[in-house]
């Protein structure tokens, strides 16, 4: 899974450097805010509508939807109290955690098969551990990507191993497909990557790195393994400001965890790609993204790629 996260980070330190603060404290939330990022997409407000609505029953309340340009742009409306809701990616809430401690997540969406948590990796081509692979040559993607580059590198760096120092070369490559190919012709002896985890080893399991590989038509899946795991990931955040009443909160979250099993088709309105409903998510199940924005991590994150 490759998420690119240094706009988001640019965007809310901005905020915080700034002074910005949120006068949501003052607020009566009368009215909900709930943002979405747009993207590319010129028919999201007519697909949102449905959400919006079940929005407002489940809290009593008009709710105002916020269109805003760019997932940096909402999760620094979040953080800055211009809307009190917004769906953030796993590293985006990581950011706005990491640098307000102002946010909250409820849920995660999850796809239909799996446990609705995914994992960065690392590959190699034999049983090896990471003691094994001291001193050998890394596959690793551009600075930006979530699993390719940033969660591993950080969370490595946490548990005692500094990438750039334990690996003897780090091999930039474009795809983690791209990274395993150079494990097999020897180019390197491992490679980052993503992986659920979950389902048969045989196919590569049900997403991820190796399964892309096996997709691939690619041989020697078979001698490919995990030598390291991250710690479960939530597939994305459904996020609201700390200070939003305790029960709006509840009512929101139980809203959303039924919402599936009550109005499909305004589940799939918000969450098309992760079909299988939401799960419940606290702080500490973000900790290895908010690791990316941790001073340790930065030592090892920010000095130039290969």
């Amino acid at each position: 899974m490759v998420v690119r996260i240094l706009g988001i980070l640019t965007c809310v330190c901005t905020l915080l450097v700034s002074g910005l603060t949120s006068s949501a404290s003052a607020q009566s939330f009368s009215r909900f805010k709930f943002g979405v990022a747009v993207g590319t997409d010129e028919e999201i407000r007519e697909r949102i509508e449905p959400f919006r609505l079940y929005l407002e029953e489940v809290l009593d309340r008009p709710v105002d939807l916020f269109l805003i340009p760019t997932l940096d742009e909402l999760t620094a409306a979040l953080v800055n109290g211009d809307v009190d809701y917004a769906v953030l990616s796993g590293s985006a809430y990581g950011a706005a955690s990491a640098f307000c401690g102002c946010v909250e997540p409820l849920v995660s969406a999850r796809p239909d098969v799996g446990n609705g948590r995914y994992h960065a990796v690392v590959i190699s081509r034999r049983p090896l551990t990471m003691a094994d692979l001291a001193g050998k040559r890394l596959a690793v993607q551009d600075s930006g990507s979530t699993t390719g580059y940033r969660i591993p590198l950080a969370n490595l760096e946490k548990q005692g191993i500094n990438v750039r120092e334990h690996f003897r070369t780090l091999l930039r490559v474009e795809t983690g497909v791209d990274g395993l190919l150079a494990v097999m012709d020897g180019r390197a002896d491992a490679s980052l990557g993503w992986s659920t985890l979950t389902g048969s080893p045989q196919t590569g399991y049900t997403a991820g790195t190796l399964n892309d590989y096996f997709l691939s038509g690619a041989r020697g899946l078979d001698k490919l393994t995990v030598a390291w795991t991250s710690a479960p990931l939530p597939y994305d955040a459904h996020a609201v400001r700390v200070n939003l009443p305790d029960d709006l909160k509840t009512r929101l979250k139980d809203g959303l965890l039924q919402l599936l099993g009550q109005a499909p088709d305004v589940y799939l309105a918000i969450e098309p790609d992760l079909p299988g409903g939401f799960l419940s998510v606290k702080e500490a199940d973000y900790d290895a993204f908010k690791a990316t924005f941790g001073e340790d991590a930065r030592k090892v994150l920010e000095r130039p790629q290969p």
